[in-house]
């Protein structure tokens, strides 16, 4: 029986600050380092006291993965490295490099510059924490060192998120970070090699949530924007008018933006309507 040891660090019971400690083979592995938004103070961070007490990180991990840039996936990071110490390895794939900074200056203005809060990183410590990362393409198979080799695949959810294959010897685990099985318009449906891994460590945030399908969510969803349109911009009171917020538009909102962009080139006023809309996306395959 392989001997493996999981520790969620934060996570585990909860949504926010995923940061899952790994043992496999000898090595220990950190996969995300993220930050729960619904605390304003240490409890947003994962607890790095449990892999030391004193000292800096670098000599108890062999290396750091990051699965994507939502903020609850790589939010501590730079807290991580720069404020408690890791000078080691810290993999990502190259749109998860270029997108995580501009989460984090983001964040930390609002939490520093607008809330005035104090125990959180700074500009430069996001910067420096960054020179640290490893960038990775998809099916590249990295060796870590000599015994450890990592492998990430595609798993859909954003722009650049990986779910990755990790190996020492003989035993393997496969952590999936947040992903998903339905393409969309904007992102295509995770996919990872035929493997039998020792350990599965999969998100389940909604693994037990039935939703509509997305032909029903689109279909819904432009027909409101067809009822807006139909009453000239107006709300359903005459005196209200109607703005439609796209909040997270690093994520989620994308879809929906390039099906309003599908609208809007259309030449057919009747595109306009939702059943007829569902019924070309259908017969495209789009």
């Amino acid at each position: 029986m392989p001997d493996i040891k999981v520790t969620p660090l934060g996570a585990g019971q909860d949504v926010g600050r995923s940061c899952i400690l790994v043992s496999v083979g000898g090595k220990n592995i950190m996969l995300d380092c993220g930050m729960h938004m619904g605390y304003n103070d240490d409890r947003r961070f994962p607890d790095f006291s449990y892999i030391t007490q004193n000292g800096r990180l670098t000599d108890f991990l062999d290396c750091v993965i990051i699965s994507h840039f939502h903020l609850d996936h790589c939010g501590a990071l730079p807290y991580m490295s720069e404020m408690v110490g890791y000078d080691g390895p810290i993999y990502m794939t190259h749109p998860t490099k270029a997108i995580c900074p501009i989460l984090l200056e983001d964040f930390r203005k609002i939490t520093v510059d607008k809330k005035g809060e104090t125990n959180f990183f700074t500009s430069q410590m996001i910067k420096d924490c960054m020179k640290k990362v490893v960038p990775l393409n998809l099916h590249q198979t990295v060796q870590v060192d000599d015994e450890l080799e990592i492998k990430a695949y595609y798993a859909g959810h954003v722009l650049g998120a990986a779910m990755v294959l990790i190996k020492v010897g003989s035993e393997s685990v496969v952590y999936t970070g947040d992903y998903n099985m339905t393409p969309d318009r904007h992102l295509g449906a995770a996919w990872i090699d035929k493997c039998r891994p020792d350990i599965l460590i999969s998100e389940s945030t909604y693994a037990t949530t039935i939703r509509d399908s997305k032909r029903c969510r689109e279909r819904d969803f432009l027909k409101k924007v067809h009822e807006t349109i139909e009453r000239g911009g107006k709300g359903e009171n005459e005196f209200e008018s109607t703005h439609i917020l796209f909040h997270r538009p690093h994520g989620e909102s994308q879809p929906l933006l390039q099906t309003l962009h599908y609208l809007d080139q259309s030449k057919d006023p009747q595109d306009l309507r939702p059943e007829e809309h569902v019924r070309i996306q259908a017969h495209q395959g789009l």
